[in-house]
């Protein structure tokens, strides 16, 4: 539903574009996840886990262009992926008001407002979009990202006991969500 894009001046002063996804964005969006899920445990993907094949990845971005109430984000600095935000719109006709995403940015970009910034995006376009109702589900243990959904209205609505087994035990995961 339309080409979304935005300039965001970052709190170290540099300037981040964030846009669609595009089919040219294929390899280097296989080589960004295949990075960010080998820098941290808090996604439920593990780096071995990112096999996806250039046309199964450009497949995934037509899909999202094609969707209406889909949308897939890049987050570039100096034409470099940085981060990335998939939100997935319900294929129902009593759901296709509610989606849920998944956000993820580089390590060494943490702390300058990307994540920040792919959020404020997302919300924007919603409203645009019809979606009154943005889930996701979080690692219980990721303080970091729980406060960064708060700060945007996000609330707990639920918890996964033990959904998640990583460093020898298992993990919580959380439901949150924002209506508006």
């Amino acid at each position: 539903m339309g080409f979304f894009r935005k300039n965001v001046k970052l709190k170290n002063g540099e300037h981040l574009l964030i846009r669609n996804a595009v089919e040219s964005d294929a390899a280097e969006l296989i080589r960004f996840f295949r990075k960010v899920t080998s820098e941290t445990d808090f996604l439920v993907t593990k780096p071995e886990e990112v096999v996806m094949s250039i046309e199964q990845e450009k497949s995934i971005i037509r899909a999202h262009l094609e969707k209406e109430n889909s949308l897939f984000l890049v987050a570039l600095l100096v034409d470099r992926i940085v981060g990335s935000l998939n939100f997935i719109g319900g294929s129902r006709e009593r759901t296709k008001h509610k989606g849920e995403f998944g956000m993820s940015v580089l390590k060494d970009f943490w702390g300058l407002g990307i994540g920040s910034a792919l959020l404020q995006s997302l919300i924007e376009w919603a409203k645009g979009s019809g979606i009154r109702k943005i889930q996701l589900e979080v690692m219980a243990d990721n303080e970091r990202a729980i406060n960064l959904y708060k700060k945007f209205g996000f609330k707990i609505e639920g918890r996964k006991e033990k959904a998640v087994f990583k460093n020898g035990e298992y993990t919580d995961i959380l439901v949150m969500g924002r209506w508006g």
